[in-house]
């Protein structure tokens, strides 16, 4: 039989005047125009190309003045083969079976691999999902290389490597499981049609734009098509200019004000942006895209680019949440995700936004857990208070949810359906408002991924509640959501897609030497001698590169001028450009990205008017009466007059954090709990010297059980007993050692243990709690505060004090020392300042102790710069002076960033 397919390269060649520009097309029909017109049969490695083309050749029709004209013949190669494998089931010729689509494919894998792995488990995997995946990608690939796994020849490279001999084991249960079902993938079509007879009516077809045809498409060609002529591609070479960024993110936003540079300049022009990393460059491309057209609020649906690849639909925000509901039925459920529920407009809970729902997440992230307990979360939600008004909507839907038992059942996928639809009304899913078109898009989506997911049945039998979910999330993992856009002048595409495609100017980002040509990553499960052998997707570096160098010829081919650039560093490491632009010169851009072209024409333009926003209205009676505090007041004044102001003010808080044992704060409220305790019991010196280890030992124990039984029951259940446990023996240990120390001190009494204490600086009022007060042998008294860190007794000193607990201390009571009692594992000691005798660490040379920070020469002239100093700072607060003045340490943990945006207007502490 002849043959004889066409290979067409259907580029243009380089235009020299690069303006104007007059509209062209995405692909120039050009020899292609004698083929469409006799009717010939074009086929294209993928369905934008072919679009593109029947696009073209439209509007050339309708530039003619055509009313009606016969559409142009041109299919996706793999689209047309197809439809020849369901014409050939149709006239008997093929025997037909139930067609698996790639999400059911994965599945059926997954299963095979759960199955081996429970009856071998010789071998652990990380991901089964990954494994499946790749498994599903083998096989394909030996498929459409034309080889037959029973042949011995093939067959017997396989055992030689342990994955690649696990994997034999795989396909052969993959295979049994598509005989069971009747079933077959999609490249099994395409290998029934290699080895079928010869079509009856031989067609002639032109292949557009192939850079490679696999063996197996080689073979059903054999079988269609009489014809094959191939036809050299067009010559042409665009000017090559080379960039080279500091980073990605400088890189990406230059290409993103060059694309607004020419929509603006010459919105006719076609301007195409390629990405070699696609997956990882889309979504911080687009967000400064959108930056730079100002399609970031309310015009967000205008941006005049269109993606060739969209986002899984799982990523899409109504989707999103709709995972998050359904997984709310389970037992446990992560934090994020209930912010996310609480700040989401597709639920109908109409109290989200107001006091109860914020002191319910305070509540959620005091207790610290990442995963709460649905239960528990049900009841807060039931339980929060402000004012008079008392739980959430939340509650009574999380309640409406357990009602319908839905961890007792068993379900095949698509009785399945209809419970979870349940849960999602009772969320009012998708929301009280309106969507948009974006949205109402992805809902659809959702829908029809339903319809996939009641398809696997057959394959995945009855499923519990989370495996249930679980499934329905991969179902929407392995749906791409690609928004339905008008076509538009700027195109950002992956390389192969922009294959075959002309545009006016055209820049290629992220060519950077270790990611193009990509590199090597051959198949774990098919012998990498056999993959070189038959020149499998990404087996070897010089198919890489051949690839790659084709592409580049192509680009350069269908367009006026070619950008490229790279990122001289990424991800830490410092980055060479692709050897693929060796002897073009290559411009540093060093110059950082700074805002986008459209806010600097906004504020050039805007009158600026500058307010003094560095003090609040002073403290009215009132408000003054009403304030509740202790020395966190002056101690956030002195550290930051804002942070006084947010955090007593307007009562802001920063939220807690996630943790997965005891956090530094809650071990030292232990401690202190514990040395209250211990103190309670031995009361003195005299009897702490006079106790033996038994007697110590069970003070000890007694004050270290005293001390967890505080522990509120909510951080007893995230932290659990055995993190308690050793937290007792720490706890233990670290008295033993402390009472040490206290021994070699002169006699005391200790008169005091959180002892309440009033001081009046001024207008305002503080209510203070002193740890500890011990009375010496000569009368006078130590003021003792527990830290479970180390301190400096600079942090008393200076006009602004970080840490003036201990000076207010000194001026509420008559005491003669201030003293840090550090109870730190082998390093515990006293730290401070007074006159007093017989206490090591405590130093009675104030003078030399204090030089470095004031000019005092003694204990009273100390207490009078405290007295002047804090007084100031309390009349400060009441004054209204609130400033962003921060100590060099005071932005650590302060949490108020967000408010304050220390650092963004240029406020960053030295």
């Amino acid at each position: 039989m002849a043959e004889h397919v066409i290979w067409v390269g259907a580029t243009r060649a380089r235009q020299e005047a690069l303006v104007p520009i007059h509209n062209p097309p995405y692909f120039d029909l050009g020899r292609l125009q004698p083929l469409l017109d006799a009717g010939v049969l074009l086929l294209t490695p993928n369905l934008r190309l072919s679009r593109r083309i029947k696009a073209e050749w439209d509007r050339q029709q309708m530039a003619a003045g055509k009313l009606a004209w016969c559409p142009a013949a041109v299919k996706a190669l793999d689209q047309w083969l197809a439809e020849c494998w369901q014409q050939g089931v149709n006239d008997g010729r093929l025997k037909g079976g139930r067609v698996l689509n790639a999400q059911q494919e994965v599945e059926l894998w997954r299963q095979v691999i759960e199955a081996d792995r429970s009856q071998y488990g010789d071998y652990s995997l990380l991901q089964v999902g990954s494994a499946a995946e790749l498994a599903r990608q083998a096989r394909e690939n030996l498929l459409r290389a034309g080889l037959d796994m029973a042949a011995p020849a093939v067959a017997c490279e396989f055992p030689l490597d342990p994955d690649c001999s696990t994997f034999q084991r795989w396909l052969q249960a993959f295979e049994n499981k598509l005989g069971q079902l009747n079933a077959l993938t999609a490249v099994d079509r395409l290998a029934a049609l290699a080895s079928a007879p010869p079509a009856s009516n031989l067609l002639r077809v032109v292949l557009v734009d192939f850079d490679d045809v696999p063996p197996l498409h080689r073979a059903c060609l054999e079988r269609l098509a009489n014809e094959t002529v191939e036809i050299a591609s067009a010559v042409g070479e665009a000017p090559l200019v080379a960039h080279s960024y500091p980073d990605r993110q400088t890189e990406l936003a230059a290409v993103a004000a060059w694309a607004a540079r020419h929509y603006r300049q010459q919105p006719e022009a076609r301007l195409g942006i390629l990405l070699a990393d696609m997956h990882g460059d889309r979504a911080p491309l687009e967000y400064l895209l959108r930056r730079e057209f100002d399609c970031l609020g309310d015009n967000y649906t205008s941006l005049p680019v269109n993606f060739s690849t969209g986002i899984t639909l799982d990523r899409a925000p109504v989707v999103r949440d709709a995972l998050r509901i359904l997984a709310s039925c389970g037992p446990k459920l992560p934090l994020a995700d209930i912010l996310g529920l609480l700040t989401s407009r597709f639920v109908n809970l109409p109290d989200r936004q107001e006091a109860r729902s914020v002191k319910l997440l305070q509540q959620l992230f005091e207790d610290g857990a990442e995963q709460v307990d649905v239960g528990r979360l049900r009841y807060l939600a039931r339980q929060v208070r402000v004012g008079d008004e008392r739980g959430l909507s939340l509650g009574d839907v999380l309640a409406q949810c357990s009602e319908m038992r839905l961890q007792r059942l068993r379900h095949c996928p698509s009785a399945w359906i209809a419970e979870l639809n349940r849960v999602l009304d009772a969320w009012g899913w998708p929301g009280p408002g309106p969507l948009d078109s974006l949205e109402y898009q992805q809902v659809e989506a959702w829908y029809q991924v339903l319809e996939g997911y009641a398809s696997l049945d057959t394959l995945c039998g009855e499923l519990e509640l989370d495996s249930a979910v679980a499934l329905l999330q991969r179902c929407c993992q392995g749906q791409i959501s690609q928004p339905q856009t008008a076509d538009t002048n700027i195109q950002v595409l992956g390389p192969l897609e922009a294959a075959g495609l002309q545009f006016d100017y055209i820049w290629f980002c992220g060519l950077q030497g270790s990611r193009w040509p990509a590199p090597v990553r051959p198949n774990p499960f098919i012998p990498m001698a056999l993959q070189r052998k038959h020149e499998m997707p990404h087996s070897s570096s010089e198919r890489e590169w051949q690839y790659a160098a084709t592409l580049m010829r192509q680009y350069r081919a269908g367009c006026q001028q070619m950008t490229a650039s790279y990122s001289r560093q990424l991800d830490g490491a410092p980055e060479l450009p692709s050897p693929l632009l060796q002897g073009t010169s290559c411009q540093a851009m060093d110059v950082a990205a700074g805002p986008p072209t459209l806010w600097r024409q906004l504020a050039s333009a805007a009158e600026v008017v500058t307010i003094v926003d560095n003090r609040a209205p002073p403290l009215a009676d009132d408000e003054l009466a009403a304030i509740r505090g202790g020395s966190a007041i002056v101690q956030a004044q002195a550290n930051c007059p804002f942070q006084a102001f947010a955090g007593k003010r307007l009562q802001l808080e920063p939220l807690g954090e996630n943790r997965a044992g005891l956090a530094h704060t809650d071990r030292g409220k232990i401690l202190h709990n514990a040395l209250y305790a211990l103190w309670g019991t031995l009361e003195n010196s005299d009897n702490l010297r006079d106790a033996d280890e038994g007697a110590i030992a069970a003070a000890v124990s007694n004050a270290a059980e005293a001390a967890l039984a505080a522990v509120p029951e909510s951080l007893r259940q995230l932290v659990g007993m055995h993190c308690l446990d050793l937290e007792r023996t720490r706890l233990q240990n670290l008295l033993v050692e402390w009472l040490q120390l206290e021994r070699a001190r002169e006699p005391f009494i200790v008169v005091d243990r959180e002892a309440p204490v009033t001081l009046k600086l001024g207008k305002l009022e503080l209510n203070l709690r002193v740890d500890r007060v011990d009375e010496l042998a000569d009368g006078s008294r130590l003021l003792i505060d527990y830290k479970s860190g180390r301190n400096s007794l600079a942090h008393w000193l200076g006009e602004r004090p970080s840490q003036p607990q201990l000076p207010l201390y000194g001026l509420a009571e008559e005491v003669s020392a201030l003293a840090f009692a550090e109870v730190r594992p082998r390093q515990a000691r006293f730290l401070g300042l007074g006159r007093v005798s017989g206490v090591s660490g405590i130093q009675e040379d104030i003078a030399k102790a204090v030089k470095r920070y004031t000019s005092c020469e003694d204990w009273e002239s100390l207490l009078t710069e405290w007295r002047h100093n804090l007084s100031r700072l309390a009349e400060d607060f009441v004054a209204g002076v609130s400033g962003v003045d921060p100590l060099a340490t005071a932005c650590n943990y302060c949490g108020l960033d967000a408010v304050c945006r220390v650092g963004i207007a240029g406020e960053v502490p030295q």
